[in-house]
């Protein structure tokens, strides 16, 4: 029961095994599953892990929409959890705050939440820190190409030097 990594295995085993077993499992499940995250990173808060994982469970519950709600409660009979970007988000700069820079699916994630959120110039920023960390296998590599694709799309949100040193008032405002 106080075990963080009993929770943490819990979490992982679960949903594993229901992911296998059919999509109605791993919806029907998840709630359970983000119960033991939330209890693990309440029971170890520096676990770089459990804070990953739950961010990334939070982005994928955020990331259904109205109609595949509609659809999986009518065909599974249960409704999926709702989560938001936010709480999201929450939970992925905490994992990268306890690990800096060192697990890159995490930043391109960051990245994607922020570009979900409306927040495209702190999406740049760790988009553009996962395109320069050196990639360590496959899974990262594959971060690396999808950050900059969604870079590329984000170029329209540019700063220039000019936002960086403005006057008192730059949004035309006077005294």
């Amino acid at each position: 029961e106080n075990s963080a990594n009993v929770h943490k295995w819990m979490a992982i085993i679960m949903d594993t095994r229901n992911g296998l077993v059919s999509l109605e499992n791993r919806v029907k499940y998840s709630p359970i599953v983000r119960d033991h995250l939330i209890r693990a990173c309440e029971l170890n808060p520096q676990d770089f892990t459990s804070q990953y994982m739950l961010g990334r469970w939070c982005f994928e519950m955020s990331q259904l929409s109205w109609i595949q709600r509609v659809i999986a409660k009518y065909f599974i009979a249960t409704e999926p959890p709702k989560s938001s970007y936010e709480e999201a988000y929450r939970y992925l700069s905490k994992a990268e705050e306890l690990q800096p820079r060192t697990f890159l699916p995490n930043i391109y994630l960051l990245g994607k939440t922020c570009i979900e959120m409306g927040q495209f110039y702190k999406a740049k920023y760790y988009l553009n820190l996962a395109v320069n960390l050196r990639p360590r296998d496959e899974c990262e590599r594959c971060c690396i190409n999808k950050a900059k694709y969604l870079m590329s799309k984000l170029d329209r949100y540019d700063l220039g030097k000019n936002v960086l040193f403005y006057d008192t008032y730059p949004f035309g405002f006077s005294d």
